[in-house]
């Protein structure tokens, strides 16, 4: 899940973008994320493309 101050999504995370952003997934941490917006099942679903921490911006 992913949340900011306007509510939760619920966040896919293919095979190949999990490995390179595993170490990154931590609780309460920010992240920079480049991703799609889809509605899935009535819902918002978020599929990240590219995720980095914002300590390296």
């Amino acid at each position: 899940m992913l949340q900011d101050e306007f509510g939760t999504v619920s966040v896919t995370l293919f095979p190949q973008v999990f490995h390179l952003v595993q170490e990154l997934l931590l609780e309460d941490e920010l992240l920079y994320i480049e991703r799609t917006l889809e509605k899935r099942f009535g819902r918002p679903q978020v599929k990240i493309k590219y995720a980095q921490t914002t300590k390296r911006i």
